[in-house]
Formats: C-alpha cells, structure tokens, sequence
C-alpha cells in the first residue's frame, strides 16, 4: 500500500502575532527551544514547528495521517479512501480550531509538501542494508542528484540513499526504518518498553518515500489551490505519484552479481547485437557508479530497448557489488 505520510502546512505571521503564539507553549516540558518545536502532539500524529528567519515567520503543522486516524505507521499506513480522507480534513480542522484558539482554520495554512510512503517488509537488517547499497549502486539518476555527500559527516550511507531533484521539486528516499525509530524516540515520549516494542515492529523495513516539496511539484500533479482540495486530490492519486518517480529511480528486475548477471545475458538473449549491448551496459554500470551515465556513455538511441531486453530477462542492469557477501537480491517491485 502507498499513501502519503508526512503532509506539511505552512501559516505565515507577522512577528508580534509569531512570538504572541510561541510565547504560549516555550516554557512547556513538551519544548524544544533549539529546534523551536512544540511536540505536545507528536504521539497523536503533529509537531508544531515555529520556524523564522531574519524576515519572515511560519508556524509548519508536520502531520502524520496514520497516526491522526488512529493508525500506527510502523505496522498500517492508512489507505486513502473518501470517508478516510474526509475524517483526516476533519480532525485537522478541529486541531486548528482548538491549538490557536478558534483564530485559525485549515484554509488559512498552505499545503508546502507531501510525502509518499511505501513500507517493504523484508525480514531482518542485512537484507535492508542490502538492498540499500544497491541502490547507492544507482548513484546518479536523470533530473536528480544525490542529497548528501562527503561533507555531511553525519551521514550513514548503510541507513539510507538519498535523492534530491535538480529542479523538479521532488525527493526521493529509501532508508532503514529501525535506525530511523532509534534516532527520533527521543522526541516521542515513548516509555523504555514502548521503545523497544516499536523497534520490534520496525526491524527488516526498508521505508520508501516520494516527496513533493515545491509548489512547482505539487502543482504537478494538481490544479487546486485550496488547502483541503489539494490535500484530498494528491491523496486520492497517491499510488500514481508515488510511481511515476519511483519507476525512474530504481531499475525492474532481480539483482545479481555482475558474473551473474552476465552468464544470464549470454545463456538467454538470442539476438546477438542486442547481446553484446546489455553486456556493454552491464560493464559499464560499475565502472561509472551510475546506470544514467553509463546510459549516456553507451550513447545508444535504441536505449529504451536495451532496457526492455534486462525487463524481459527479469534483470537489473545494476548489480551488487564485488565487497556485498549477499549474492542475489528479490526484484523490488514484486513488493508491490
């Protein structure tokens, strides 16, 4: 099931109004001064995030949808359907009406991003790392760059891969959800044996997510402008934007390593030239640490078919690495 996770609603104030509303919840336990965010209501599905710069203010709703509905996102992500969807519109505008004192409704706040989740249920951590160092295999994608680099010191590769779009206002990422349970429970308010029983649920889940970050993307996929239609028009097509960038990140088919790889080219495609592509293709892969640039070196304008002929033998141009011990991994879209 795919459906969105994570909605952002963004309200600017001038700067009294701004610290008028702060002012009311910074001396609560609840609290954070560094980060200037109020999580009183993260178990139920919101933290208020009171964000400023030199010129402008915002208050950012960050909104869990499952936990709103009464759902657990580690074991149920919610299905987006009309009665669904009209409960969450329900229960935002009521939160509104009660944090800041009838002042506000949900149609004050601009919906600012959306993201798209899939949960893949893989069992234990190796096969999520696994899966998630191939995926670093992939490096380079059309119209995106990787988010993170040498520079962010703080980054584990081995929990996540990052994506983040050239211009298109989209982001995609994959990531070890356990490590992710382990790092926010701070923040949570969980006690010692809620903890670990929510790590239980998470172990062997590699998280997915498409997220529409500008108003650019997200009026990709709607023409909408207010708030609540805009959130019931994204939510309803959830699958299909979740899709449309996933398909052009991760490639179709089973994984292997590239000896494997391979043999499989050689022993089941029978046209020759089509052969000795994939099989140029294949090397060049590792070589380049990207399948987009290795695309763009092979410079081949019947592409679509070479990529049709690893689709055909249920094979991923991208292989795993010479130092992984595993040595094949399932196709990621039969999770789907």
């Amino acid at each position: 099931m795919i459906s969105p996770h994570t909605i952002e609603l963004r309200m600017e104030l001038n700067s009294i109004t701004f610290h008028d509303w702060r002012n009311i919840v910074r001396n609560k336990k609840t609290y954070d001064r560094d980060s200037e965010t109020d999580f009183s209501y993260v178990k139920e599905g919101i933290t208020i995030w009171y964000h400023k710069t030199k010129h402008r203010k915002w208050i950012k709703l960050i909104i869990n949808p499952s936990r709103i509905l009464g759902l657990d996102d580690l074991i149920t992500l919610w299905e987006p359907n009309k009665q669904n969807r009209g409960q969450l519109i329900f229960e935002l505008d009521k939160f509104i009406e009660e944090y800041f004192d009838s002042e506000y409704e949900l149609k004050d706040f601009t919906l600012t991003r959306i993201d798209f989740t899939k949960n893949v249920r893989l069992g234990n951590k190796e096969k999520v790392s696994a899966y998630i160092k191939f995926l670093h295999n992939i490096r380079k994608v059309k119209g995106f760059s990787p988010k993170y680099g040498k520079r962010d010191t703080w980054y584990i590769e081995d929990f996540g891969f990052d994506l983040e779009g050239n211009s298109n206002g989209i982001d995609f990422t994959a990531y070890d959800k356990e490590a992710a349970v382990e790092d926010n429970m701070k923040n949570m308010r969980f006690k010692r044996k809620e903890i670990k029983e929510r790590l239980e649920m998470a172990k062997g889940v590699l998280r997915f997510e498409v997220k529409l970050t500008t108003q650019k993307a997200i009026r990709n996929y709607t023409d909408e402008e207010d708030t609540v239609k805009r959130i019931n028009k994204l939510s309803k097509n959830s699958e299909k934007i979740f899709l449309d960038t996933f398909i052009r990140v991760v490639p179709f088919g089973d994984i292997y390593k590239k000896d494997k790889a391979l043999k499989i080219i050689e022993e089941n495609v029978d046209d020759k030239k089509l052969q000795k592509k994939m099989l140029q293709l294949l090397e060049l892969v590792p070589k380049k640490k990207s399948l987009y640039l290795a695309q763009k070196v092979l410079n081949d304008r019947n592409i679509d078919r070479i990529l049709a002929g690893f689709h055909q033998q249920n094979l991923s141009p991208v292989t795993i690495s010479k130092r992984q011990k595993i040595k094949h991994l399932k196709n990621l879209y039969t999770f789907f």
